[in-house]
């Protein structure tokens, strides 16, 4: 029977090699497959496999590392090295290996693991960073190594000596093998004094992927650390002794070391090997692992257990009598790698009892290795071990964290790296990321520094993700620094999509890219470049679709996105195999640029794609040819999709569009008249021809010779039609009997109903709403969204310096979010409460209850903001208006609606007279324009036939303030600011801006909703209007105070010579920088139509009205409704200071 150590006893390898030969000598710590089994030079096991196997005990073990610590250090009494660094570089046994680790500890000498994979470079530099100058290698089968090693000392390091020995050989060390008893002669190593627990046992070194690898030091203490970890001590309470088996992986890895030392020698497990087979050194090699012999040798020794890498795991599972094999083990253990989940949850439901770890040299593996009843089959997911290693949590956005492992007395890390930013929060025990708030911590005795008293730990830069029913369960998704952040703002987190389309039997390796960029492409390295770019593409696309089918909208693939490597430029790759990232995207930085440049300026087809045109250019053909494209460009093949259906309704985006774009693009360059009908498809073609007969009938017309199809009076007429039948469309019919407004509670106070609060004039309302006495209660009504609401909206808060308090204020007692399966509390009810949805339907009936009988006040605020989508694009949203609409006329109650000017987009081209009023207008003619403009004007006229008490703002250009500064860089001014600076260049304009201030606008609605007098339409334009002349100096001055550019580098020139410019830089091809520093280039149509205004409105003397042809607009109910409104101050210098800052604070 075995006797076991105390696993809590501060154990080193040389006292353990003596504990085990005095208690258990003839158990077996190694079993390797018989020599008898072996057939032919290629070492395969002949079949059937039964049992077959030798073994090598403690005691022949414990001889063998005595005998290597005399042959690496024959005099130790004095020699005066110990603690001398000597590195193993062998290709040998491992068996041999293994036994020459442990002699090094045994002669109190400190082993240095190199893999032979390494450039001499990187070998001369683990050598010198450690200080050694002895290596053990197999001189017969490394002499090409061992000479360019050699070689490049001599030439970079002429003074720096190296002695090169020979590892002692297999039958030094093992002379009986698998035979040897008591009765053969030996003699015992001396005894040397013993290292301090806190000493280097010995080197292991980093994979290598940010530069040369680097050695890592593991103490005493960190391997004992290492064995009390939950993969040895659950192996050791298994009701069957455990034999382990990680024969495939090389013996210079610190996984091998676990399993072939630590856990052997600690908790006494048996470890199963290859045969060794180095009887001549200057001629054998070992055996060199094939999924086929690493799995019949474990069959061969009985291996209970395995851990082994995803390559071969890959290749097992593709082959039913493999996965029959590994059925038939306790565990099979991923470690080192992702494996697709396809493959993975193949081999669940055939019986395989698959499990991941999470190790790494510098902490151990630090996941329980058994599940918990119900979680076997989430072999993706790890439980950690909180009760040893002190796991804490760093927020890494989209509800992902970074795990970094404090020091703790039970479990120290190799490195120790931890910023003092994490430091300083990690010591707050009150400050916690909401990424990762209640995530699981270490409950353990941290250590710290001795002299400081500061925390130490390893920030491991890896990305986890937590299960969403499952809490103790935790899933890598990637590296910290493997976050792709989108010129959007979006994040794409590479790691799990890059896992599936590793799974393609045709793909080697792969990177995602597009950090910076508006979306995500992939550099694919085949296995065999034996195929066209378009035909590969199609050949791994079922693959990449399942990539796609996990990740969000915005970090979908193209197949326009896909690029392949050279075959003779293959992605850089570390000695240990692992692909190194950043040298694969400098390497490769041409061609991505390229494809982004083909991407960005739509002025060809996508790079090396084959788009086969239609069978023939009439309208049908084309028809059929979309809905193809379209099927391929979203992963939807429904049957539904037929001519008339709209594309957006079906998954399009501002990025399918691109994609779509450029197909028609390419195909159009083989037709007759191609060319002049490409002219004709710009940025907005798709979003206004949105059906698939749309589409195709302009692309026809314009193919034969049409100019787009319509004259501008034909267009208007179609608009307004578009315009009048969806008016018709979501219009809700008054009611017989309105119910009266309450108007107010008992307490003469308002309960409102806010919709959209975590945008910019939401969060403004919110805060005023907050702010003000008439309100007895804010009910807060937001679209379903990963994260926390209460988080985004202190968030939104801060980011536009509101004051964040009066949310926590009013969420007391209780932190209220309301969802459909929630009820909201009668009693003690807080002043906020937020609500999840897009209206009143989307909360449970006892919700929708109270809100009927409370509310007095509707906000209606969400909005969806593309300004280039058309009208039929908001048909969801003029939905939500629509039962918003039934919700008000259930309950009596005012509803305040925010439009927007652009309901008066052709006021002056139809002949409007005058400023444009405050009133609802039935003519639809003057809301022709953009689908944004035309949807809140369909909104309007709801409002108006439902026979409601109803207001709507129709609302210009805000701005922040001097208080509350935010103005998004995304917006038209602010473009146009950020790309004059790059162009050292402003724009000059005739006229004024009524520009207006977010917290004047909110005040506006609350002073018109609370008031006895309302009105249905006001217009909120600034009353005291400021040249555009006046407001573009302060920017540029402000510009200048702030250090942003310097003194008479910016000018100021007239409209049409900065759009010249502009142009000019848009026309420079393959300036792909362009795009993210001058971002005015993707508005360059919406600009020309202000230069057109400008360059009139400079024709006429003294021109006062408003700059680049905004509509002039009526103020009279606002100056009336609203005491704000009419007092509100012209813009001054601190107010466009302070936009300044802000923008610059924000990456201008």
């Amino acid at each position: 029977m075995t006797v076991h150590p105390d696993l809590e006893t501060h154990y080193q390898f040389p006292d353990l090699i003596r504990f085990h030969l005095e208690h258990n000598p003839s158990k077996a710590l190694y079993a390797y497959p018989s020599h008898s089994t072996l057939k032919g030079p290629d070492t395969t096991l002949e079949k059937p496999l039964p049992e077959s196997y030798d073994e090598i005990s403690y005691l022949e073990f414990c001889r063998a590392v005595h005998r290597a610590a005399d042959l690496v250090r024959p005099s130790p009494s004095s020699d005066g090295r110990d603690r001398e660094v000597v590195a193993l570089l062998a290709h040998s046994d491992t068996l041999v290996y293994d036994t020459a680790i442990i002699g090094l500890m045994t002669a109190n000498l400190t082993p240095l693991l190199i893999s032979p994979r390494n450039s001499p470079a990187a070998i001369l530099n683990l050598l010198q960073k450690t200080g050694c100058h002895r290596i053990l290698v197999t001189k017969g089968t490394m002499k090409e190594l061992l000479a360019s090693v050699d070689e490049f000392v001599s030439s970079e390091a002429p003074d720096f000596s190296l002695v090169i020995d020979e590892i002692p050989s297999l039958k030094a060390l093992y002379p009986h093998l698998a035979k040897e008893t008591e009765e053969h002669p030996f003699k015992l190593y001396p005894e040397l004094p013993k290292p301090s627990f806190e000493d280097t046992a010995l080197y292991i070194h980093s994979s290598g992927s940010t530069g040369f690898p680097k050695p890592i030091p593991i103490t005493h203490r960190g391997i004992w650390g290492y064995a009390n970890l939950p993969p040895g001590r659950e192996l050791l309470a298994h009701t069957r002794p455990a034999r382990l088996g990680g024969l495939a992986i090389p013996a210079f890895h610190a996984l091998a070391f676990i399993l072939q030392l630590i856990y052997p020698l600690f908790c006494g497990f048996t470890s199963t090997l290859f045969t060794p087979t180095v009887w001549d050194p200057e001629n054998d090699m070992p055996i060199m692992p094939t999924p086929e012999n690493t799995l019949d040798a474990m069959e061969r020794t009985g291996t209970t257990a395995t851990m082994i890498f995803p390559t071969f795991l890959q290749i097992w599972s593709k082959e039913a009598e493999s996965v029959k094999r590994l059925s038939r083990y306790d565990y099979v253990v991923l470690t080192g790698g992702p494996l697709d989940k396809e493959s993975g949850d193949m081999l669940i439901a055939n019986s395989v009892r698959l499990r991941t770890i999470y190790g790494g040299t510098e902490f151990g593996q630090i996941n329980h290795l058994r599940p918990r009843p119900g979680d076997e089959d989430d072999w993706m997911w790890m439980e950690f071990n909180t009760s040893r290693v002190g796991v804490r949590w760093s927020g890494a956005g989209q509800g992902r964290g970074e795990i970094v492992l404090l020091h703790s007395e039970t479990h120290i890390p190799a490195v120790s790296n931890l910023p003092d930013d994490l430091s300083m929060k990690f010591e707050a025990s009150d400050v916690e990321d909401e990424d990762v708030k209640g995530w699981d911590a270490g409950n353990v005795i941290v250590r710290r520094e001795r002299t400081s008293g500061a925390l130490k730990g390893y920030s491991t830069s890896d990305v986890w993700e937590r299960h969403p029913t499952k809490p103790h369960l935790y899933r890598l998704v990637g590296r910290v620094d493997d976050v792709l952040i989108h010129s959007s703002g979006e994040k794409t987190v590479p790691g799990p999509l890059e896992k599936i389309i590793l799974g393609s039997p045709y793909v080697k390796g792969v990177v995602i890219f597009g950090h910076g960029r508006a979306q995500p492409g992939v550099l694919v390295e085949p296995f065999e470049h034996d195929r066209a770019l378009g035909e590969f593409r199609n050949l791994i696309w079922q693959t990449v679709d399942a990539a796609n089918a996990i990740a969000p909208a915005f970090s979908r693939i193209y197949k326009e996105m896909i690029i392949t490597t050279s075959p003779d430029r293959p992605l850089p790759r570390t000695p240990k195999d692992t692909l190194i990232r950043k040298q694969a995207l400098k390497v490769y930085e041409q061609d991505i640029d390229e494809l982004y440049e083909t991407i960005e300026s739509n002025a060809n087809g996508p790079s090396g794609a084959t788009i086969e045109p239609p069978s023939s250019w009439s309208i049908s053909a084309l028809a059929e040819w979309i809905i193809t494209q379209a099927q391929d460009i979203t992963s939807k093949s429904e049957p539904g999709l037929t001519s008339e259906t709209d594309l957006f309704d079906r998954g399009f985006d501002s990025l399918s569009a691109t994609i779509l774009r450029l197909r028609l693009v390419s195909a159009l360059r083989g037709a007759s008249g191609g060319e002049k009908a490409i002219a004709k498809i710009n940025q907005n073609t798709i979003y206004t021809y949105r059906t698939v007969s749309a589409l195709a009938e302009f692309i026809i017309g314009s193919l034969h010779g049409g100019d787009e199809g319509d004259s501008e009076e034909k267009t208007v007429q179609e608009h307004v039609k578009r315009i009048e039948d969806m008016v018709a469309k979501y219009s809700v019919k008054p009611r017989s009997s309105p119910s009266k407004s309450t108007k107010r509670s008992d307490s003469g106070k308002h309960a409102v109903l806010i919709t959209g609060t975590t945008g910019s004039l939401g969060s403004q309302l919110l805060s005023d709403l907050l702010n003000d006495s008439r309100v007895a209660a804010v009910y807060a009504l937001n679209r379903k969204s990963p994260g926390d609401i209460i988080a985004r909206q202190k968030a939104r808060f801060e980011d536009k310096g509101l004051d964040s308090n009066v949310i926590e204020e009013a969420l007391a007692p209780n932190k209220s979010v309301v969802n459909g399966n929630k009820h909201l509390r009668l009693e003690e009810r807080p002043r906020l409460v937020f609500l999840q949805g897009t209206s009143p339907d989307d909360v449970d009936e006892d919700t929708k209850s109270i809100l009927r009988s409370e509310i007095t006040i509707v906000i209606h605020n969400a909005w969806k903001l593309d300004f280039n989508l058309p009208l039929e694009g908001f048909d969801t949203s003029i939905a939500e208006v629509g039962k918003l609409v039934s919700f008000v006329q259930s309950t009596g109650a005012k509803m305040l609606f925010t439009s927007s000017i652009s309901t008066a987009h052709r006021w002056v081209k139809e002949g409007g007279i005058g400023a444009f009023p405050e009133e609802c207008q039935e003519d639809a003619r003057y809301a022709v324009g953009g689908g944004y403009g035309e949807a809140k004007y369909v909104c309007e006229r709801i409002l108006k036939n439902a026979g409601i008490d109803a207001t709507s703002f129709r609302i210009g250009q805000i701005t922040g303030s001097a208080k509350s500064p935010a103005w998004s860089l995304t917006d038209w001014l602010p473009i146009i600011i950020k790309s004059g600076v790059e162009m050292r260049m402003m724009p000059e304009a005739a006229g004024v801006v009524s520009w207006i201030s977010g917290s004047v606008v909110s005040k506006t609605i609350l002073d018109v909703g609370f008031g006895d007098t309302s009105a249905f339409a006001v217009n909120v334009v600034h009353p005291r209007p400021t040249k555009w002349s006046t407001v573009m100096k302060q920017i540029v001055e402000s510009l200048v105070e702030q250090g942003r550019v310097k003194p008479g580098q910016v000018e100021i020139v007239p409209w049409n010579e900065w759009m010249r410019e502009l142009e000019k830089i848009a026309g420079k091809a393959g300036d792909v920088k362009a795009f993210e520093n001058i971002p005015a280039i993707k508005l360059i149509s919406f600009y020309r139509g202000m230069v057109d205004a400008d360059i009139a409105h400079r024709q006429e003397n003294g021109y006062g009205g408003e700059a680049v042809d905004l509509t002039p607009l009526s103020i009279d109910n606002a100056k009336k409704l609203s005491k704000s409104f009419d007092k509100a101050a012209a813009l001054k210098k601190n107010d466009i200071d302070a936009w300044v800052k802000w923008w610059i604070s924000a990456g201008m």
